[in-house]
């Protein structure tokens, strides 16, 4: 009699084989997309630190540059501690006034800077600004806040204070980002 010689596989190696297959593509699967969520995370947190940054950087040089900070009490005039306000009118060198002020503006709050018909806005619209107190996309509760502070006869100074998110809420927590952003400037020319 012939006796017959297994050259093949049997069911169970092969069944064997396709399930550490699967674990290897499942766990390869997840390094990708983990490697994916951390890329777009990336780039939504670097876009809002770049507004903020930039906007902040903008704000700081229009009030250290400014001839005359207008604020509803005066505050390069007397001598005030932390009153915060909403926005600030400075009047420049060449006698034009500036006002820097928050602005919803199709349903995003941005930064804007005002001068005479015009208006700039310091944020793009992938971020708007969010209310400190309820966390929404609004112009309320300081949402961009100046604090001036003046004592005596050192030169006045404006703590500029405000927290950006990106525009999409709805997006999930993962890929959410927000910053704060606070920086002091001196009135350089008072």
């Amino acid at each position: 009699m012939k006796q017959i010689t297994g050259k093949g596989f049997t069911f169970l190696e092969l069944l064997v084989v396709v399930v550490i297959f699967t674990l290897i593509s499942v766990v390869v699967a997840q390094v990708f997309f983990t490697t994916m969520r951390s890329n777009n995370k990336t780039e939504i947190v670097r876009e809002v630190k770049q507004n903020g940054d930039r906007a902040m950087e903008i704000m700081m040089r229009l009030v250290q540059n400014a001839k005359f900070i207008q604020l509803p009490s005066s505050c390069p005039e007397r001598p005030l501690v932390g009153e915060t306000i909403d926005s600030v009118s400075l009047t420049n060198f060449d006698g034009g006034q500036t006002i820097l002020a928050c602005e919803v503006k199709d349903g995003i709050a941005r930064i804007a800077s005002t001068s005479a018909s015009q208006t700039v806005y310091l944020t793009n619209t992938n971020v708007t600004l969010i209310d400190p107190v309820d966390k929404t996309n609004a112009c309320t509760n300081h949402a961009l806040a100046f604090t001036c502070t003046s004592v005596g006869d050192t030169p006045s100074y404006i703590t500029i204070g405000f927290s950006l998110r990106q525009k999409n809420s709805s997006a999930s927590v993962v890929d959410t980002a927000s910053e704060s952003f606070q920086s002091t400037v001196t009135l350089r020319n008072k």
